[in-house]
């Protein structure tokens, strides 16, 4: 038990690097609201798999969908692997968050979280681990498709629903590179998750009875980061003519996505393959999506959480061991799972966004938006010793 809840433990640290991460990539005008956007979307998301969601996972009356009801609002009872769970679910909500940073209200997204680890993964990690897809022989062993595929999902009809930020897009149909404030920061957001990553993706084969994964996942999570990240760079240089840091970084989260469903069950070979293909398919999709789609993300979740964990999913398959036509049944049953899991974060998301929408609203004020959400929300500013005008805080109010 004290091994599985280290191990949870270590997953949390991938909340301090998304927060880091998110707060880099926004404007020094919403970056306070970045961060505590991050610190929210944890809280809500703790308590949704306490009220909700863990009644959902860890029920065993069937392979689809039933509640344990003594498992409602309460822990009582619950194994370590429960407990690991609950960390685990925490870590797919930020995603959403971060995609429609800058230009939506603070309640919104928090509903999203609140759908994400009390319902979505809930849901889908039953079908995956020990469920109807499980015994069709679906392989994701860190969540690539549970985790990752659910929240970019998510993330992604957000980005639409809620709009591009002002100024984002022109007429002509070009757009504008809106950079974050603090590129060191995003960076070093980037390189806590990755080494969250080592804990998260060993203490998901331990919870899963596969000491295999437990041992050789870590290497392979080494792996698959350095080839993402490596390919990205020799993309950044052979497409720009410089390695890009918004793409290298993308890409490296991107390998670790990726690796995410196979973990430990493939070589070292296998993983470096893997890993740096993310490194290529990830940026790439970020950069059509911004200048293609016109689908404004401005931390890439979508194309890291989403993309990358669609090609985690089917590599899973694609290099498990076997013959050519065990492999070629394998990534079948995977992209079934990929497809009917993106389905149901897709048709929920969709209901919620347009109720929100329809309802409190999604976005803040172009005034707002304008002055940035710091000051909007949250009467403050993140560097306040630059501050050009007074802030009328809370204080003053009260006053």
């Amino acid at each position: 038990m004290e091994t599985i809840v280290l191990f949870g433990a270590g997953l949390l640290l991938l909340r301090v690097g998304q927060v880091l991460y998110a707060v880099g990539l926004s404007r020094s005008k919403n970056s306070a609201a970045a961060a505590v956007r991050g610190v929210a979307d944890l809280c809500v998301a703790v308590l949704a798999f306490w009220a909700v969601g863990a009644a959902i996972l860890l029920q065993d009356r069937n392979g689809i969908f039933s509640i344990e009801t003594g498992l409602l609002f309460g822990w009582s009872g619950m194994t370590p692997q429960a407990y690991f769970y609950a960390a685990l679910v925490t870590v797919a909500t930020g995603a959403a968050a971060g995609t429609v940073a800058e230009r939506s209200k603070f309640f919104p997204p928090l509903a999203t979280s609140a759908l994400i680890a009390g319902v979505l993964v809930p849901v889908a990690g039953k079908w995956a681990w020990d469920g109807w897809l499980s015994r069709l022989g679906f392989y994701d062993v860190g969540g690539a498709s549970v985790i990752h595929l659910t929240a970019g999902v998510c993330a992604a009809v957000g980005a639409v629903m809620v709009g591009a930020r002002n100024g984002k897009y022109n007429r002509d149909g070009s757009a504008n590179m809106i950079p974050g404030h603090n590129l060191p920061l995003a960076s070093v957001g980037a390189l806590v998750v990755f080494v969250a990553w080592l804990p998260y993706l060993a203490g998901c084969g331990l919870v899963h009875g596969m000491l295999t994964h437990a041992v050789e996942g870590p290497m392979n999570v080494l792996l698959s980061a350095a080839a993402g990240g490596a390919a990205a760079i020799a993309l950044g240089q052979m497409r720009y003519g410089k390695p890009d840091v918004g793409l290298t970084l993308a890409g490296l989260l991107g390998g670790l996505v990726a690796i995410s469903a196979a973990g430990g069950g493939v070589g070292t070979i296998s993983a470096v393959v893997i890993g740096a293909v993310a490194g290529i398919v990830v940026p790439l999709a970020a950069v059509s999506l911004d200048l293609l789609a016109h689908v404004d993300d401005p931390t890439s979740a979508i194309s890291i959480h989403a993309v990358g964990g669609v090609w985690g999913t089917l590599a899973a398959g694609l290099f498990s061991p076997g013959s050519f036509a065990e492999r070629f049944k394998s990534v079948g049953v995977q992209a079934l799972g990929a497809v009917v899991i993106a389905a149901l974060a897709a048709a929920f998301s969709v209901a919620l966004f347009a109720s929100l929408g329809a309802t409190v609203g999604l976005r803040v004020k172009e005034a707002d938006e304008y002055d940035g959400l710091d000051l909007a929300e949250h009467d403050i500013g993140a560097y306040p010793d630059f501050q050009q005008t007074m802030i009328k805080s809370y204080h003053l109010r009260e006053a």
